[in-house]
C-alpha cells in the first residue's frame, strides 16, 4: 500500500536536539568535519545558560497550542560528555527547570554519546538524566570500544535499578565490518538491550565518499530485521496492508543506505495512511516528501551552540516559504527577535506551514505530514490547536 499521509502514534513529543560542540574523541571516516574535531574550543558554562533561556522561552511558546505537553531535550555533538562544563550545565539546567516551567510543561533530559567515557561520568549521566543513546561505531580504536560497551553494561545496569533511566544503542552498521556488527547486535539482543541498526549515509544529500555500499546478503540482514519489527506492529491488519520493509532495490543508486529506507531514530509508531487504508510502522521505505504540508517545526527544534544557528530540524533544516536553513541567530539580539516572531505568529493566527524542499526526508520523517493540504490539517487536529493557522489563507482547510 502506498501512503500520502503520516501521523504520529507514539513519542509526540517537542523534540530538541542541542548540538554542544564539534570537539570529539572519536574520527570516524564517515563523520564529516563540519561534524566534529579534535580542536573546537568547549563552549562556557555561561554561554550555554544564556541559550537555555532562549530554549526554553521557545518551548512555552509552541507548548501553549500543543495537545502533547512534553519535550524531550537531547544533546548532542561531537561528543556533547567532552565538555568539562556538560554535567554542571546539565545540573543547572535541570534545576531551571523544575523552577520555573514544570508547572507548564513536563521535560525529558538525555544525550547521544558514543559511550568512551569513565564509569564515573557514567554515573553522573545516569543520576542526572533519563536516557542516553550510545552510538557503537566499530571504526574505533579496540580500546576505545572496549571501554563504550562496558559503559553499555554499566547504563543497562542503571536502567534496571531506575525506572526514570533508560538505553538504546544506535549500531552503525559499518560495511566492511558488518560481521563485527553483527556480533555485537548479538551480544546486546543476549542482555535483552534495546537497539537499532543504522546504516551510514542514508541521508539522500550524503556525500557519495560517506555512504557505505552494502551487498545483498547484508541488505537482506536489514530488510529482514525490519520486517520483523513492522510485522510485529501490524498484528492484526490483513497483510495485504502490512508494510514491506524495503520496496525495490535501487542499483541505480548504487544500494547506498538511503535505498533500503529509513527507520525513526527513536523507534515511533507512525501510522501510514491513504484513503481507507492504514498501517503502522517505524519504517518507512518511501521518503520523497518533497511538496508535502509538514509540521516539522511543531516536534523539532536544533540548535547549534558552535555556529550560533537554530534550526527547525537538524538534518531537513526546512523552514518557511519552501526554504532551507537557519532560522535564526541566538546571539546578539538574535534569540529576543526570532521569539518575538515566534509568539506574534501564534497569537495572530497567522502560523505558517512548511511545505517540504526537501528531494528525500531522513531524521524527522516521523512529524505529522500529508501530500494534500485538507489531509495535512485534519491529521494535525489531534495534536494542534489549530486556531493558530486561522488567519493563514488555509482556514478553509480547517
Amino acid at each position: 500500500m502506498s501512503f500520502d499521509t503520516v501521523d504520529l502514534l507514539t513519542g509526540k513529543v517537542f523534540q530538541v536536539t542541542w548540538d554542544l560542540g564539534r570537539r570529539c574523541n572519536y574520527d570516524c571516516s564517515y563523520c564529516p568535519v563540519t561534524r566534529h574535531n579534535n580542536f573546537s574550543p568547549h563552549a562556557s558554562l555561561d554561554s550555554l545558560k544564556k541559550n537555555a533561556e532562549f530554549m526554553f522561552e521557545y518551548i512555552s511558546a509552541y507548548m501553549e497550542y500543543r495537545t502533547f505537553k512534553v519535550a524531550a531535550i537531547t544533546f548532542t555533538g561531537g561528543e556533547p560528555t567532552v565538555n568539562p562544563h556538560f554535567m554542571e550545565f546539565v545540573k543547572w539546567l535541570k534545576k531551571e527547570y523544575q523552577e520555573r516551567y514544570k508547572h507548564k510543561w513536563s521535560a525529558r533530559f538525555s544525550v547521544t554519546s558514543n559511550g568512551a567515557m569513565s564509569e564515573k561520568n557514567a554515573s553522573a549521566i545516569a543520576d542526572n538524566m533519563n536516557h542516553i543513546t550510545v552510538s557503537y561505531h566499530t571504526e574505533a580504536d579496540d580500546k576505545l570500544k572496549s571501554q563504550a560497551k562496558k559503559r553499555i553494561v554499566q547504563f543497562n545496569e542503571e536502567a534496571k535499578a531506575r525506572s526514570e533511566f533508560n538505553l538504546s544503542i544506535n549500531v552503525m552498521f559499518h560495511a566492511e565490518r558488518f560481521d563485527e556488527c553483527k556480533d555485537l547486535c548479538t551480544w546486546l539482543d543476549e542482555r535483552n538491550i534495546f537497539y537499532v541498526p543504522r546504516v551510514i549515509g542514508e541521508e539522500a544529500d550524503s556525500p557519495g565518499s560517506f555512504a557505505h555500499k552494502y551487498n545483498q546478503e547484508q541488505i537482506d540482514y536489514m530488510k529482514n530485521f525490519w520486517n520483523k519489527k513492522n510485522a510485529n506492529l501490524n498484528k492484526d491488519v490483513e497483510e495485504a496492508n502490512q508494510l514491506s520493509a524495503v520496496g525495490k532495490k535501487t542499483s541505480e543508486k548504487k544500494k547506498l543506505g538511503m535505498s533500503i529506507g529509513r527507520p525513526c531514530c527513536g523507534s515511533r509508531e507512525m501510522c501510514l495512511s491513504k484513503g481507507n487504508e492504514s498501517r503502522k510502522s517505524t519504517f518507512v521505505d518511501f521518503r520523497e516528501f518533497k511538496g508535502w504540508h509538514c509540521s516539522v517545526n511543531w516536534f523539532f527544534l536544533h540548535i547549534e551552540q558552535e555556529t550560533d544557528k537554530v534550526f527547525h530540524h537538524q538534518t531537513c533544516q526546512a523552514k518557511f516559504g519552501g526554504e532551507r536553513g537557519y532560522i535564526g541567530r541566538m546571539g546578539r539580539g538574535g534569540a529576543e527577535i526570532m521569539l518575538k516572531k515566534l509568539r506574534e505568529q501564534l497569537t495572530t493566527g497567522t502560523m505558517p506551514t512548511i511545505i517540504c524542499p526537501k528531494h528525500t526526508c531522513g531524521c524527522g520523517l516521523c512529524a505529522p505530514k500529508s501530500k494534500y493540504k485538507d489531509k495535512y490539517f485534519s491529521t494535525i487536529d489531534s495534536h494542534i490547536d489549530k486556531r493558530v493557522f486561522a488567519n493563514t489563507g488555509d482556514a478553509d482547510a480547517l
